[in-house]
């Protein structure tokens, strides 16, 4: 028979294995320049493919906090796994055939967004229930997994697939079949368990004023309080200028190469193909480096946020300060960046805030709106990145499409590392996007200003709660109206026969 702690090693265990699975997305900035040239799609283009992957995570996320909620973690995780596997294979059959429709990668992308926020809403979930006491921990594991899912794949790629993006699309939707078959009895499992708990959970209401009792705002009042709309834009401002970065990092990473390669500058001319590999080379290890570094963020953001709680008191919202001016230092880095070699240190610092506030963020939602609603309260606020990010993306593309000329009628084509004829190439090295980034240090600074609105009043409405609990008055009501004190976790009476 096995323990219920071991049991419970094993679902967190489940859970975060399973958030390999949800990660994948980040992918896309690895492979995106050679799916664009193998469909002739431009920047514009591959922007927009990545936009319905954000898109897809999004949208996804109040549907997919419902049926969590609602029917329990099974029901959201097969759903999710039948999204991102067909999204993968039919987006490795629409590549094998070079059959060149925006409308269908976009749809296979959009696929994958949605099942990855299927199966991550199922893992949250299942975590912080499992383990209430340690919520900010337990959530981030899975949520690292999340981060490290393409540092995981980006590797096998450069090692076994370097140059095959056909295979490896293959290989991506093999692994997610063996990884949910392998993880998802666990989760299964626990669904059946925690069932029981849900039910009686929502017959209880905790007395704590200093507890999320008065975040458990029912689903139809959450748009009426501002904390909700404080956290709704900050969550929006941080996290679009993370997946801008994410979804355009493979661009940058062309066009400083090629820049770099043409004017001689730190490498030897070198023929199309080797330059061709040096890009995609450098694209595997940019997407590496965001994912170790998201995956650390998250960690660091779970361990930090039980640690402020718990030892000082303090909300957790204090710690959104680290993420908001991070992001402003990285708008700088990727403006002033002009070597192809520095982008290393862009990629892991954008990496590491946006890793810390997406897993931040779930865990601050679970502590101002309580548990009941969570999947659904979060799904609402993971929609925030949708318009910011599709603006920010489409511009990056656009400005980057607008510096390029054709291929054909440039005779440094070699130097430019472009083998496919007429297509488009921007010769100007960071000058061929870093307009973008006068715009997202704008949004970065906003951020800040955001989150100092919202730490000041989360402050002092601690403090309130704090000295109201510490200079309230007791009022003993008469010994026959006193009511039997109850188990928090059987909800039975320990009255004694008199």
């Amino acid at each position: 028979m096995v323990s219920t702690t071991s049991q419970r090693v094993f679902v967190l265990l489940s859970c975060t294995f399973l958030g390999l699975t949800c990660g994948t997305l980040y992918l896309y900035s690895s492979y995106s320049p050679q799916l664009a040239q193998r469909l002739h799609y431009s920047a514009s283009d591959s922007s927009f493919i990545a936009l319905l992957g954000t898109i897809g995570v999004a949208i996804a996320g109040p549907i997919a906090g419902s049926v969590v909620d609602k029917r329990g973690y099974t029901v959201s995780l097969a759903i999710g796994g039948l999204l991102i596997v067909g999204g993968y294979f039919g987006m490795k059959r629409q590549f094998d055939n070079s059959y060149s429709d925006l409308s269908m990668s976009g749809s296979f992308i959009f696929a994958i967004g949605l099942g990855s926020t299927f199966i991550n809403s199922s893992c949250l979930k299942c975590c912080a229930i499992t383990f209430p006491s340690m919520r900010g921990v337990a959530t981030s594991l899975p949520l690292a997994l999340y981060g490290l899912s393409a540092l995981f794949y980006s590797v096998i790629a450069s090692v076994f697939y370097p140059g095959d993006t056909s295979n490896f699309l293959g290989f991506v939707g093999y692994s997610i079949i063996i990884i949910l078959i392998i993880c998802a009895p666990s989760v299964i499992m626990a669904d059946y368990e925690h069932k029981p708990k849900r039910s009686i959970k929502s017959e209880y209401k905790p007395t704590d004023p200093l507890s999320s009792s008065s975040s458990h705002s029912k689903s139809t009042n959450l748009f009426y309080n501002p904390k909700f709309w404080l956290i709704f834009a900050i969550t929006g401002t941080l996290a679009s200028l993370g997946q801008m970065y994410i979804y355009s990092v493979g661009y940058m990473v062309k066009a400083l190469v090629s820049y770099t390669i043409r004017n001689g500058v730190d490498i030897t001319p070198i023929s199309i193909e080797e330059t061709e590999t040096v890009i995609q080379h450098d694209q595997q290890f940019q997407v590496g480096l965001l994912s170790i570094a998201n995956c650390v963020g998250r960690i660091l953001s779970g361990i930090l946020g039980d640690f402020i709680t718990q030892s000082f008191g303090l909300p957790r919202t204090w710690l959104l300060f680290f993420p908001s001016i991070g992001m402003t230092i990285t708008q700088l880095l990727s403006f002033h960046i002009k070597n192809y070699a520095k982008l290393p240190v862009d990629s892991l610092l954008t990496g590491l805030f946006y890793g810390f506030t997406f897993c931040i963020m779930p865990t601050i939602v679970g502590d101002m709106f309580g548990m009941d609603n969570f999947s659904y309260n979060w799904g609402i606020v993971a929609l925030a990145p949708i318009f910011p990010s599709y603006y920010f993306t489409s511009l990056f593309g656009k400005i980057y499409d607008s510096k390029s000329i054709s291929s054909a009628s440039n005779t440094n084509d070699a130097a430019a590392g472009t083998s496919a004829a007429g297509g488009l190439v921007c010769m100007l090295g960071n000058q061929c996007y870093n307009s973008i980034f006068k715009i997202t240090f704008s949004v970065s600074i906003l951020s800040i200003i955001l989150v100092s609105i919202l730490t000041i009043g989360q402050s002092c409405w601690y403090g309130r709660k704090t000295e109201n609990k510490r200079i309230k008055p007791l009022r003993l009501a008469s010994p026959s109206s006193v009511l039997p004190m109850a188990s928090p976790l059987k909800f039975q009476f320990n009255e004694k026969d008199s």
